[in-house]
């Protein structure tokens, strides 16, 4: 069961810190939760460029063989969507979590972020910016590579057209108060199939840790094993 977890974060802190490896291990799956380039504990580069095709990043760390089900989160649920157009054939059934309209959307935030965590926060600096500074900070990673990674060459690059190779059955999970992810009706309907469900009281960066989202996500990829 692959996991890629959202701008920010990292394996450890959306996924391992939320029990989503036991829960996985409780239901006889097995996690591989991988890093976004420019997150997680290791060495980064700090050189935009190093970011140019995050999917290509991601695919390097999976298995060969045969497809994969798996759990994206925001920017890990974009990279996911990604990767399942270029190789339909490698996954399965996908759970993407605070991701709608915005993943045919540039981050918004991204240049200001990048300065953010680049020269600290500023007289002025919008209360937003700055705790999604501390936040990316706050879960381990390289502010610097984080800062880079959002200096990117734009990618992915979502289209309705090119998510017609998306195969597998999907369920869009976001919470009531998703700022980022709302409206997600653009993004259900260039999947057509998609099931849709919004959780009361929740907002964007606390989906991780919900345990509704853990429910409905497992209940979902569930029914492809009875199903198999």
């Amino acid at each position: 069961m692959l996991l890629i977890h959202g701008w920010g974060g990292s394996a450890a802190s959306d996924w391992h810190d939320n029990g989503w490896g036991g829960l996985l291990a409780g239901h006889g799956r097995a996690a591989l939760a991988v890093d976004l380039p420019g997150h997680g504990r290791l060495p980064q580069s700090h050189d935009p460029a190093d970011y140019a095709d995050l999917a290509a990043g991601v695919l390097a760390e999976l298995p060969d063989g045969g497809p994969l089900d798996a759990v994206g989160f925001s920017l890990g649920a974009k990279v996911l969507l990604e990767l399942a157009a270029r190789h339909p054939d490698r996954f399965g059934r996908l759970v993407l979590g605070g991701l709608g309209g915005n993943a045919f959307a540039p981050e918004r935030l991204g240049r200001e972020l990048a300065d953010a965590l680049e020269a600290g926060p500023r007289a002025g600096t919008p209360a937003a910016v700055s705790d999604l500074a501390a936040y990316g900070i706050g879960n381990g990673n390289d502010r610097l590579a984080l800062a880079a990674c959002l200096r990117r060459t734009a990618n992915p690059v979502l289209t309705p057209d090119r998510l017609l190779r998306v195969r597998g059955p999907v369920l869009l999970v976001v919470g009531e108060h998703d700022r980022v992810a709302h409206p997600v009706q653009p993004l259900a309907d260039a999947l057509p199939g998609a099931q849709v469900r919004t959780l009361p009281e929740v907002a964007h960066l606390d989906l991780p840790a919900s345990a509704a989202f853990q429910r409905l996500a497992l209940g979902f990829l569930g029914e492809g094993r009875r199903l198999a």
